[in-house]
């Protein structure tokens, strides 16, 4: 009997991928954390060493080699964007050489088609002339709008949203566009988010009649990363590093500011791959008049979220550049919470379940109440 255990144990070891639990507890999840405009090897170390696990970057051999020996994966283009002219023979050789490398994440399909008005049959149509290679790695594209998931999100393995409202949108139009993505791709489409780490005066062809720009603060980038985390979003990325007259180390307090938030991010493991909780807030918010963001939705963008180890946490963010304050009745648990970054706002014991509390917010400010369980 022993013997007939220890193969049945085996068999189901090989059916469900199990690795011992040695493996098991070894093996960190993959959250990507990533950076657009990487074209370099020079580039990769210094990145890792950044935090940042995940590039878009070339096919290139050398290129994929050099990010899989610091660790890194990639997210390459297979020669040939989805849409008019995706003509096999370009990217055959690429597909056929590179599909099975390590580093390789997933096949870069096609950028915004529903702003090039690209139409979902088609993209539909370029993907299985892609995936008739006998590709393994997934594919994604990305999305200029969040209600476009409706028409694109079911056609990519994973499905990812761009939004850069400096200066020229509210910083609440990001979270509008965050939970529309989600809302409709549902909870268990992969989903990345990118965000705008570059000054659009670099690419102000684009927005002809903006004359105001500027990079993102350190208070908005904070926010819209968070915002980000709190859908939640299986991944997050960032634009650009470098892009025609755009380099980002050349912008440091950006620059310095994206590597703080990154740092804090492999600090806070627990905000990553999280689920959210059905949560309908009970809150006050004053001033009155400021209780809603300029895209009328609610001021204060609050989650409630269970990560991998089953703790619940709550996450609220403060979408609008007024100071406010927040009243609300936190959801229930069988945890107790402490606050981040501010252990002498915790009341002894913690924040408890069904209280009210009052809670106050700077401009763009981020509260994250940390779950803990009671002894």
């Amino acid at each position: 009997m022993k013997g007939l255990s220890i193969i049945w144990l085996t068999l189901l070891g090989l059916t469900w991928g199990w690795a011992g639990p040695t493996a098991a507890a070894e093996q960190k999840p993959f959250f990507p954390i990533g950076l657009y405009g990487v074209n370099q090897e020079s580039s990769l170390e210094t990145l890792s060493e950044a935090g940042f696990n995940l590039v878009v970057g070339p096919a290139r051999s050398s290129f994929l080699d050099k990010a899989h020996t610091l660790g890194m994966s990639v997210i390459a283009s297979p020669g040939a964007s989805a849409g008019r002219g995706f003509d096999p023979s370009r990217f055959a050789q690429t597909v056929n050489q590179l599909d099975a490398h390590p580093a390789l994440h997933s096949w870069y399909l096609v950028d915004e088609p529903d702003m090039t008005r690209t139409p979902p049959w088609q993209v539909e149509m370029d993907q299985r002339l892609l995936k008739a290679h006998a590709i393994r790695k997934p594919t994604s594209l990305v999305l200029f709008d969040g209600l476009h998931a409706r028409d694109y999100g079911g056609i990519p393995d994973i499905l990812m949203v761009d939004s850069y409202p400096i200066p020229w949108m509210p910083l609440a139009h990001f979270s509008q566009q965050m939970n529309w993505s989600r809302s409709i791709a549902g909870p268990d489409k992969p989903l990345y988010a990118i965000l705008q780490a570059f000054d659009w005066y670099a690419f102000r062809e684009a927005l002809p009649r903006e004359t105001q720009f500027r990079v993102p603060t350190h208070e908005e980038l904070r926010c819209m990363t968070y915002l980000a985390l709190a859908q939640p979003v299986d991944g997050l990325l960032f634009y650009t590093y470098s892009s025609g007259k755009w380099h980002l180390p050349d912008h440091p307090d950006l620059w310095h500011g994206l590597l703080e938030i990154v740092a804090t991010l492999q600090d806070r493991p627990f905000l990553q791959g999280c689920r959210r909780l059905p949560w309908i807030p009970s809150y006050t918010l004053s001033p009155y008049e400021k209780r809603r963001s300029q895209t009328q939705e609610p001021s204060i963008h609050c989650a409630h979220l269970r990560d991998r180890k089953g703790m619940d946490h709550v996450v609220l963010i403060n979408t609008t550049e007024q100071p406010l304050n927040l009243s609300i009745t936190l959801p229930a648990s069988i945890h107790r919470w402490a606050l981040l970054d501010d252990s002498a706002a915790t009341p002894l014991g913690g924040f408890q379940s069904g209280s009210i509390y009052k809670i106050p917010f700077e401009k763009y400010q981020v509260r994250i109440l940390k779950g803990f369980a009671l002894p």
